[in-house]
């Protein structure tokens, strides 16, 4: 884990295309660095949000996740 808090820094310094890959083929993976941000950040509202990522964001937020990659930005409550 990085030493600041930002475990998700891990995932969104990857290479564009790959994190492109990733939110494809493999999108439960923003969901938990999301759920593992809320936890060490202690944000109950970003390990509630990345829980349900991991799950609902699948069929939902998974065009959001290949938008947001696609653009270069991160959502705004991510």
């Amino acid at each position: 884990m990085a030493n600041n808090g930002k475990t998700a820094e891990v995932i969104w310094g990857l290479p564009w295309i790959a994190k492109l890959l990733i939110a494809i083929f493999a999108d439960f993976v923003f969901g938990i660095c999301r759920l593992v941000d809320g936890i060490v950040e202690k944000d109950v509202l970003k390990g509630v949000l990345g829980f349900l990522w991991i799950f609902y964001g699948l069929f939902i937020g998974w065009i959001a996740d290949v938008v947001c990659v696609i653009i270069d930005k991160r959502p705004f409550f991510f």
